[in-house]
């Protein structure tokens, strides 16, 4: 029998929240709004990818497994699924017949019906919990979990952004590595990562392995998205027209901070890591997106991004400001069929939860 876990009703709706809280509860839980799953081929891309270290490296944890043992796995950041498929469907067709328990972890303001239709039907021999809390807190009990994994998540920030962007950038990597809000955005990007790893360490067994896709940037901090240089004009039109407030602006913001290799994996590196994890496998690449998938479709590309970044977008902005966002990304796009490509970079590791 699958079990799943209600949201709290406790929880505070969104409305209640402040313009910071709602960001935390509702960025990276947008995918209600369009068919995200359909719309982002990207996604598929990287957890096909992720999938083949998750292959490995699973068999690795199941030599050592006794055979009337449960499988114990969690993802963190799950979304609606659509990244969830390849990894899900590697790790059964190596259990073989072996029991399967998947905690699926996202925030409480995820789309849960929509995720639940698209993995329960496909995998009906697993066992699905449903886990509606931060993938920065606590998810399971202490040396319980066999293998976690994460797909595009580890970019979205906790609680929120910690300032203000200035000027019209959309993400921290658009400013200069001098300006204090950025370098904010990185203390709290950084605290995160440790974070993570630090809890992920308490749940999973040693011998067990936390094996990770990392939305990333390029080496000097930038990032490699051609959309982002687009949305990025959008923005400066919208400023500039005075489409926006000034304070509009400065609260316009996706609270995404995309790490570079150092910082990833210089945390990984230190004695406090070092003694808990052992990095096995890594690989840091750009996603060869536009020799892969027809990206030149403007249309599509814009459903892409409304959705990760639309609720976002509504807490800043109103409706028809919103629209004039998107109509200004198209214009800025025009027949320019790589002005939303989305070759971002990507770090897949492998970690081992050391004796």
């Amino acid at each position: 029998m699958k079990r799943t876990s209600k949201q709290n009703p406790h929880q505070p709706s969104v409305e209640d929240m402040n313009p910071d809280s709602q960001r935390a509860m509702t960025n990276a839980n947008t995918l209600s709004m369009v068919d995200y799953n359909q719309n982002s081929e990207v996604q598929a891309f990287a957890a096909s990818k992720l999938s083949e270290l998750i292959k490995k490296f699973a068999a690795k944890i199941l030599v050592n497994l006794p055979l009337n043992e449960t499988l114990n796995i969690c993802e963190y950041g799950c979304a609606t699924g659509g990244s969830s498929i390849a990894p899900i469907r590697a790790i059964e067709e190596l259990a073989s017949k072996r029991k399967i328990i998947i905690t699926m972890n996202d925030l409480p303001m995820n789309d849960w019906k929509t995720l639940k239709t698209t993995i329960e039907a496909k995998f009906p021999n697993i066992d699905f919990k449903y886990l509606a809390k931060s993938m920065y807190s606590p998810l399971a009990k202490e040396s319980s979990i066999h293998l976690g994994y994460s797909c595009f998540a580890q970019h979205w920030l906790d609680n929120g952004a910690p300032t203000g962007l200035p000027g019209d950038a959309l993400w921290a990597n658009q400013l200069p590595m001098n300006c204090l809000e950025r370098q904010s955005w990185e203390i709290a990007s950084r605290d995160n990562w440790r974070k993570k790893l630090l809890l992920r360490a308490d749940e999973i067994k040693p011998g067990g392995r936390l094996i990770i896709h990392i939305h990333s940037s390029l080496n000097c901090g930038n990032l490699s998205e051609k959309f982002a240089v687009t949305l990025q004009k959008a923005k400066s039109r919208m400023i500039a027209l005075k489409e926006i407030s000034p304070e509009q602006a400065t609260d316009l913001y996706i609270p995404q901070y995309c790490k570079s290799p150092a910082e990833i994996f210089s945390p990984l590196c230190t004695s406090e890591m070092s003694l808990l994890w052992q990095m096995e496998e890594a690989h840091y690449q750009q996603l060869p997106c536009d020799e892969l998938f027809d990206q030149s479709k403007i249309q599509k590309q814009i459903g892409f991004l409304k959705g990760f970044m639309d609720s976002t977008l509504r807490i800043s902005l109103n409706q028809i400001q919103v629209k004039t966002f998107w109509d200004h990304v198209s214009q800025l796009a025009g027949n320019d069929s790589t002005a939303l490509t989305s070759n971002g970079m990507s770090t897949f590791l492998s970690l081992k939860r050391l004796e």
